[in-house]
């Protein structure tokens, strides 16, 4: 191209001018071209569409189930081991026991009071075991003397002591897993029971010893909450059991000597009371239902 070519100057002039720099004071230069150069409905378009993305993103957040261990009702705060699992079932197996129990011991102390105590432990069993034991003796060679009857007062005695305890050990390993996240599980809503519960920490912290000798007495003082706060201080296993068994022993030792004292009342009254067992029985199997029922349908208070 000839450098006097006046086409070739126009043509370099006009693209100059295509490519000039805007004034500081024009809509470009202060950023607002993309909004000049985009329709109005589109730009709508655009706003609605991120805000549906957006949306989106929420809703799969919100909708991620939450795995079932992740649960505040339950005494873990992490993915449950297979020890947590295994304490959970003997715990849910030492609740169905316990319920079972309740109506059955009715019949269990009229059949054979014996049997009775040596299956449950309970207080009233081992009483009547004694008395039984005044009256109804052992061998043929029995003269009713204690002596002569020693060695089923000593089987009694061993087995209904163990008896009463035979699951100290599951509430001891749920302390020592879950520390005092159980305890309050157990305490549940009630006022009262909270501070039942931390009145036997409290106790327990300081007296050990103590605290598990109060677990037998017949006041609210619950043994669940003592063994699991022994847990959940880390008492070994080897010192835990030895004192439980012989305050066990001791009181269990008490009350087969106080049904051997009453005697012959107190096998009158099992026998009186073998001939109702049945209704006492029925009557008890009602009021479980009942209570349960009730249970359910009461309204949770609001929180």
């Amino acid at each position: 191209m000839n450098d006097n070519d006046p086409s070739g100057e126009t043509a370099r002039a006009g693209a100059g001018d295509a490519f000039q720099t805007p004034d500081a004071d024009s809509p470009a230069a202060r950023g607002d071209a993309s909004d000049d150069c985009l329709p109005e409905e589109e730009s709508e378009t655009t706003d609605a569409s991120v805000a549906a993305q957006e949306g989106a993103g929420e809703g799969e957040d919100t909708d991620e189930e939450t795995p079932w261990w992740d649960d505040p009702s339950l005494p873990w705060r992490h993915r449950p081991t297979r020890s947590d699992l295994a304490c959970w079932a003997w715990i849910m197996i030492v609740a169905a026991y316990t319920f079972a129990l309740m109506p059955l011991r009715a019949v269990l102390i009229g059949w054979s009071p014996p049997i009775a105590a040596m299956i449950s432990g309970g207080r009233t069993s081992v009483v009547a075991t004694g008395a039984w034991v005044h009256v109804n003796g052992g061998p043929s060679w029995a003269d009713g003397t204690v002596l002569a009857h020693f060695p089923w007062l000593v089987l009694y005695w061993l087995v209904a002591s163990v008896s009463l305890v035979k699951f100290s050990w599951v509430y001891w390993w749920a302390g020592r897993l879950w520390g005092t996240n159980i305890i309050q599980m157990w305490s549940g809503t009630s006022e009262r029971s909270k501070k039942r519960a931390d009145r036997a920490i409290r106790v327990t912290n300081r007296f050990a010893v103590v605290a598990i000798f109060l677990t037998f007495l017949p006041i609210p003082f619950p043994m669940a909450v003592v063994f699991a706060a022994l847990g959940a201080a880390k008492m070994p296993l080897r010192r835990f059991l030895p004192p439980v068994l012989v305050i066990s022993g001791i009181f269990q030792a008490g009350y087969l000597a106080l049904g051997w004292w009453i005697g012959e009342p107190a096998v009158a009254v099992v026998n009186l009371y073998a001939k109702y067992m049945w209704y006492v029985f029925i009557v008890m199997v009602v009021a479980m239902i009942v209570a349960a029922v009730w249970r359910t349908r009461k309204p949770k208070p609001e929180s």
